[in-house]
């Protein structure tokens, strides 16, 4: 007996002096045996980013009276108890979760200070709207542009939240107009975008539209707004800004979205038919606008790739458009980079304008006649003219005696969209997604359908149906000699 004490003593001797080196292989085949039984007897393990962690391991408990589930987390060998504000526990479990990835992304303090801000002292109290936009805006690593529409986004619902009254003076250049209406809602506290009111905002919002169609426009506009005025909180902007105070909870903490709207791309337009118009119309009365409609509905190009365009991007041997980051521009996301292939007729259309205007390498391809300065906000184009002339072309341009492009908001993307709908048809979604460059394939399927050839099942040919002509195969029927003439059967001649 002492024996075994003995051995046990030196065997965590052992242990504490040389970390476990000295193991026997008995002592660890031991070890490894239970080690096996647990892992095929146990449940597997859950990260504890999964709600199902949080909802099965027992770590929510409800503190005392409190109605609200309380999360209980060991992190970084400190124990911390969080409130998730909720007696759901399944809204209690998304709590939990979200706030242990603020302790792995933002760190312990930072996650305190945002889900277990200490009561406010004298003189400290949460930011306001103004404030907030003006500390992430040197803290973000968005775009001026990008960043300028996630601005617009907050300043947009927080004047909604607050009901500000909206008039003709607030559109004015002087101190009472517009700057005057900025100033009130920058001036508003965050404390005012809590769940209930951004709530009722989405509901107001989209209540506002007349009819099916711009409820379904309003609902899109809705997430869309929502999350650019999000991005602003999140947290690789929160960690910067430990000297602005968030409420709590932080503002469109749990916002809920409505569901992603039908968003198939549906062909509006005869594409032979308007490239053929286009040219007609545009080519020599207005080529800078032709150029534009030709890099849209012939390579697929966005209208920022179009501005900022120069010559040698275009390798008219291989009949390819390289769009890159430039010293000029740069690209919308990693995944638009690439190489897009066009047919040897545009390539050659191309550098005929290339020649005429005895255009350098380095030039635009369109040139900027006239083109407005830089706006302080929005979207700025450096050919806007161009630009414009083609929209007005586009909403004017008739098919079949209508106008197809007329309310379309956006007719020089919707050239872009045509182009997929044609790629998807002829060569399916995937080299569709490859030629407009999509981040994956999901997002091109979001958009077009990808469909080649017809689907349908011969039931009717299960049955024998009476006194019935069978009608010809859609791949088969002969097309007429004159269709001006009718098709009647010819009269036997009379004996």
């Amino acid at each position: 007996m002492s024996n075994r004490k003995d051995h046990g003593t030196r065997l965590e001797e052992g242990l504490e002096d040389t970390g476990g080196a000295h193991i026997t292989q008995q002592t660890q085949a031991e070890i490894d045996e239970k080690s096996a039984h647990k892992v095929h007897s146990g449940k597997a393990t859950l990260a504890k980013t999964d709600t199902r962690f949080w909802k099965q391991s027992g770590k929510l408990v409800m503190v005392g009276d409190s109605p609200n589930y309380a999360m209980q987390v060991a992190y970084k060998g400190r124990r911390m108890r969080f409130t998730t504000h909720t007696g759901n526990k399944e809204a209690a479990a998304k709590t939990a979760a979200g706030i242990y990835r603020d302790l792995v992304t933002l760190g312990v303090e930072a996650t305190l200070a945002k889900h277990r801000p200490q009561k406010a002292t004298k003189g400290e109290k949460v930011a306001t709207v103004g404030e907030w936009i003006e500390g992430a805006r040197e803290v973000s690593e968005a775009g001026e542009t990008t960043f300028t529409c996630y601005a617009r986004a907050l300043r947009l619902i927080a004047g909604g939240v607050a009901e500000l009254k909206k008039s003709r003076k607030r559109f004015g250049p002087k101190k009472g107009g517009s700057t005057a209406y900025r100033d009130t809602i920058d001036a508003l506290s965050l404390d005012a975008l809590d769940p209930v009111a951004v709530q009722r905002w989405r509901l107001a919002y989209v209540k506002k539209a007349k009819n099916p169609a711009k409820e379904k426009s309003a609902k899109t506009s809705c997430n869309s707004t929502i999350r650019q005025a999000r991005s602003l909180f999140a947290p690789k902007v929160v960690k910067f800004l430990p000297e602005l105070r968030l409420p709590v909870p932080a503002p469109f903490e749990g916002v809920e979205f409505y569901e992603r709207q039908h968003t198939k791309y549906v062909s509006k337009i005869d594409a032979p038919a308007i490239v053929e118009a286009a040219h007609t119309q545009l080519s020599k009365k207005d080529p800078q606008a032709f150029l534009c409609f030709l890099l849209a509905i012939g390579a697929g190009l966005r209208r920022g790739e179009i501005d900022t365009l120069c010559w040698h991007q275009i390798d008219f041997k291989k009949c390819q458009i390289e769009v890159a980051a430039t010293e000029v521009a740069s690209v919308k996301t990693d995944d638009s980079r690439g190489e897009i292939e066009i047919d040897e007729k545009t390539a050659t259309l191309l550098q005929g304008y290339r020649a005429r205007t005895k255009a350098k390498d380095r030039d635009y391809v369109i040139m900027a006649e006239g083109g407005e300065g830089k706006r302080k906000w929005g979207q700025h184009y450096r050919a806007d003219i161009p630009f414009k002339n083609l929209i007005t072309w586009l909403r004017g341009y008739q098919q079949d005696g209508k106008q197809p492009l007329q309310k379309v908001q956006k007719p020089i993307h919707e050239l872009r969209k045509e182009l997929g709908a044609l790629i998807t048809q002829e060569h399916g979604i995937y080299a569709a997604s490859r030629a407009l460059r999509h981040s994956n394939v999901g997002t091109t399927a979001a958009y077009y359908a990808d469909k080649k050839a017809r689907t349908t099942i011969a039931i009717g040919s299960f049955i024998n149906p009476e006194n019935v002509v069978e009608m010809p195969s859609p791949a088969a029927e002969p097309a007429l000699e004159n269709p001006n003439k009718s098709q009647r059967p010819k009269k036997k001649a009379r004996l």
